[in-house]
């Protein structure tokens, strides 16, 4: 069973950790153009980032996800399950994840040097890639949620996510390429 969702890939010149929700599939994209495997050991010899999300949008974007994906309603779901991972291998691989899981479960241990804003994607791809996406907007979707109850569990997400904001390892464009 797996408790911790890392998923490192890695090529030449970086190490890029993949957190659900956050552009990934875009970003994979880009990354599966170069000389690439999958790892979940992190290589302290390489660059290695990722790209955050505002927690609360990465919730409501990995449940409208989560309830499509499934054809469920939010009526048929427990909310206490939906913030940490248990998958294995095979659901994994079949794209079976929890995407309403924290991201900060992503994070542990990760050692990533540097964090993306998911707002600043576009500007990180145009440098590093040359190239830009154009991100799914997040659909309307009628979620009848009480956005105070989730914030309770959501409170380590925003910790974290508030300590990278402010911290030195938040790539801007001002900082240049990484890599």
């Amino acid at each position: 069973m797996i408790f911790q969702n890392i998923e490192f890939y890695e090529t030449q010149k970086y190490q890029y950790l993949l957190i659900h929700k956050n552009a990934s599939s875009s970003i994979l994209n880009f990354v599966k153009k170069e000389n690439y495997f999958l790892t979940d050991k992190k290589n302290l010899n390489k660059v290695r980032w990722t790209v955050i999300r505002e927690p609360f949008e990465r919730f409501v974007s990995g449940l409208i996800y989560d309830l499509k994906r499934n054809n469920l309603n939010i009526e048929d779901i427990n909310f206490d399950k939906l913030f940490t991972s248990k998958t294995n291998e095979r659901t994994r691989s079949l794209g079976s994840v929890n995407h309403t899981c924290l991201q900060t479960l992503y994070l542990i241990n990760a050692d990533i040097n540097w964090y993306i804003d998911i707002n600043d994607l576009d500007i990180f791809l145009k440098m590093h890639f040359n190239e830009k996406i154009c991100l799914n907007k997040l659909e309307k979707y009628d979620l009848k949620i009480d956005k105070k109850e989730i914030m309770k569990y959501l409170k380590i997400d925003y910790e974290i996510y508030n300590q990278i904001i402010s911290s030195e390892h938040l790539w801007e464009w001002q900082k240049g390429r990484i890599f």
